[in-house]
Parts: C-alpha cells; sequence; structure tokens
C-alpha cells in the first residue's frame, strides 16, 4: 500500500455525470478489482472516496478511474483541473486473479461504472477469454463497444451491452440476457445490489463459480472502523479488508 499525493494528469467526461480521472503513477502496481481511497488536496470532506482502478498502465506509469457524480465527494473529484494534486491511497483489497481460473471461459457483468474494475481485468489478462456484459440506465449515440466508457472491455472475445432505453444497445436490463451461464467456468460481476443479487441466483441454479465486487461506505480502506461491513454467511466482513470481491454464495443480502 503506498499513500502519497499525485498529479491529475486529466479530468475527462464521458456523459453529463460520468467521467475519467488520469493520474501519473510509478508505485506499487495496482492489480484489476482493488481500489483506492482518494481525496483532493483541496476538499471540503473529511474523508476520502473508494474508488476501483479502471486502467492501469504499467508502461506510461498511469492510473484511470471511471466515477460516477453520487454526492459531494465525487462531485468534488468531478471539479479537479489538470495539474491538481490528489491524495490517493492503495492500491488496497484484494483482486478478481485470486479468483480466476487459469483457464477456460470467464463472464463479466457489469453495470454502470461498474463496468470499471472488469475493464482493468480484460486490460491485466489481454489474452484470456472473457465475455463481457455491460448494462447501463441510457445507451450512447456512438457504439457502445467504441465508447470510452468500456475501456479495455472492448478488446474482451465477445462484448454483449444492454441499456434500459435501447439506444445502441439490447433494450432491457443486461441481467435478462444472462441465459447461458452454464457455458462459463466462471462469473465475475460488479454493479448496482439489484443486479448483483439477480446474478448470484442465476449464477446459484446453474451452479457456476460467481464472484461479487461489493461496496459499501468507507472511512478508513484498511478494515480499522468497521464501516464497511457487509453480511455473509461467515458473519461481518469488512469490504476493504475482506474484499472487495467475495464469492457470491458467502454473500447475504438484505431481503
Amino acid at each position: 500500500m503506498t499513500s502519497v499525493f499525485c498529479e491529475l494528469i486529466e479530468n475527462t467526461f464521458i456523459t453529463e455525470d460520468i467521467f475519467i480521472l488520469k493520474f501519473s503513477w510509478d508505485h506499487l502496481a495496482p492489480k484489476a478489482g482493488q481500489f483506492f481511497m482518494i481525496k483532493p488536496l483541496r476538499s471540503s470532506i473529511f474523508l476520502p472516496r473508494p474508488i476501483s482502478i479502471f486502467e492501469f498502465n504499467k508502461d506510461n506509469n498511469f492510473l484511470k478511474f471511471l466515477i460516477s457524480i453520487r454526492g459531494i465527494g465525487t462531485k468534488e473529484l468531478s471539479l479537479l483541473q489538470s495539474g491538481e494534486k490528489v491524495h490517493l491511497i492503495g492500491p488496497l483489497g484484494n483482486s478478481w486473479s485470486d479468483f480466476l481460473p487459469k483457464t477456460g471461459v470467464a463472464a463479466l457483468i457489469g453495470g454502470s461504472t461498474g463496468t470499471a474494475p472488469l475493464s482493468a481485468l480484460v486490460n491485466e489478462y489481454p489474452d484470456y477469454d472473457f465475455h463481457f456484459y455491460a448494462g447501463f440506465k441510457k445507451g450512447f449515440n456512438d457504439n457502445l463497444k467504441e465508447s470510452a466508457f468500456l475501456g479495455a472491455a472492448v478488446n474482451a472475445k465477445k462484448i454483449i451491452a444492454a441499456a434500459e432505453d435501447g439506444n445502441s444497445a439490447h433494450y432491457g436490463r443486461i441481467a435478462d440476457l444472462l441465459t447461458d451461464l452454464e457455458n462459463y467456468n466462471a462469473v465475475f460481476a460488479c454493479g448496482p445490489i439489484a443486479m448483483l443479487k439477480i446474478i448470484k441466483e442465476k449464477c446459484m441454479q446453474k451452479n457456476v463459480n460467481c464472484f461479487l465486487s461489493m461496496e459499501n461506505i468507507m472511512a478508513c480502506g484498511v478494515g480499522a472502523c468497521l464501516g464497511c461491513t457487509i453480511n455473509t454467511i461467515n458473519g461481518n466482513r469488512c469490504c476493504c479488508k475482506d474484499g472487495p470481491i467475495f464469492p457470491a454464495m458467502e454473500v447475504v443480502f438484505d431481503e
């Protein structure tokens, strides 16, 4: 884990409320699925925000984060300008590679900015047989496969996209397109809780190994504050220290 102030290279908006932050990074190499605690040098809030890695380029020494504006903290991040200093703590948590089979075909299922850590996995293992399922509230005017929203996911062996408005994609929810999960050696998912719950149920019905990236409100990122606990069959676990990735069969969703 590294705690350092980094210079923002670029802040690029993808939609009116989703943007990509690009930082210089020549420290400990992160793995896909891990996250950083991020806080601007100029900030009106006390706590940093946990953001998953969207892309890490070890040759050119930069990190990217795909972020959706959800509150004051992410709004502050959206207002950052090139050259500003931001406090980054990480990489934190476990990674997709901890659960990735050595061979086979894996389904990656992302909802909205939940596509980010899964795109990072495609970037980390470019030769692996990934099928990428991406779900959005709204589609894009351009081809989804060419959108910066998906990052390295465009290099997956197969891409299936759904949008609730049907624009440039299948009409409806991405979970409705998961009809052949039994053909996968593993399923990895990140996105809204409602989506993750459906994916868990579908995978358990098909007896397919499934792993979910969970999120909760975090204060420290290292398991000291116990603020990001989730319910599992093994009791309360911290999203930061014990996750953020958990076997789906262990996660207990509130009814």
